[in-house]
């Protein structure tokens, strides 16, 4: 599993939880709580900047409010990536691997802020994101997050997460100049 595949979930994940931070528009906020106990399907198309070729690859992601989430690249190299309370679990042809958040201090970060925000403290993505909403012309919503940390900084300039009645798109810009469009698409759950 790439990194961009990982920072794609913990990027989804505390985009869910940051928008109460915002006076955003109410459709966007339905959205994104939605979002939070949702199941989709994924389509991520990422752009090098030398390179003319996508490179396109295909999953499911699946939240579970005040458990986890579950990110599984299908295509082109089946892989998972799941955020519990305390943990990410790692599986690919490598095998299974257990990494504990304390262990990982940006993700064990993103978490603290997330628990931090389910107990009703809504500024807490604040230190990590410069965010700003919009409605377009078009109609739906457009919410834009800039890490405000070198380190984050360094591996994506922004994020622009859009909708309408849930949310759609998520793009990645990369310190590189590389872009990661992702298109989200709602499913029923697993059984």
């Amino acid at each position: 599993m790439s990194i961009r595949h990982v920072v794609a979930m913990v990027l989804f994940v505390s985009a869910i939880v940051s928008h109460a931070a915002l006076n955003v528009d109410s459709q966007c906020v339905t959205a994104l709580q939605k979002a939070l106990s949702s199941s989709a399907t994924w389509t991520m198309e990422r752009k090098f900047p030398e390179s003319v070729r996508t490179l396109v690859s295909t999953g499911t992601v699946d939240c579970v409010v005040g458990t986890g989430i579950q990110w599984r690249v299908l295509h082109p190299f089946p892989s998972s990536v799941e955020m519990t309370v305390d943990s990410m679990i790692f599986e690919d042809e490598d095998g299974r691997r257990v990494k504990k958040l304390a262990d990982m201090p940006y993700y064990s970060v993103i978490r603290e802020k997330s628990d931090a925000f389910a107990r009703g403290d809504t500024s807490a993505f604040d230190e990590l994101f410069e965010m700003s909403s919009s409605v377009p012309d078009c109609g739906g919503w457009v919410l834009t997050m800039k890490p405000k940390q070198s380190a984050m900084h360094r591996l994506f300039t922004s994020v622009e997460l859009s909708g309408d009645q849930t949310f759609t798109n998520a793009v990645l810009r990369a310190g590189d100049g590389g872009v990661s469009t992702i298109r989200f698409m709602e499913r029923p759950r697993d059984k």
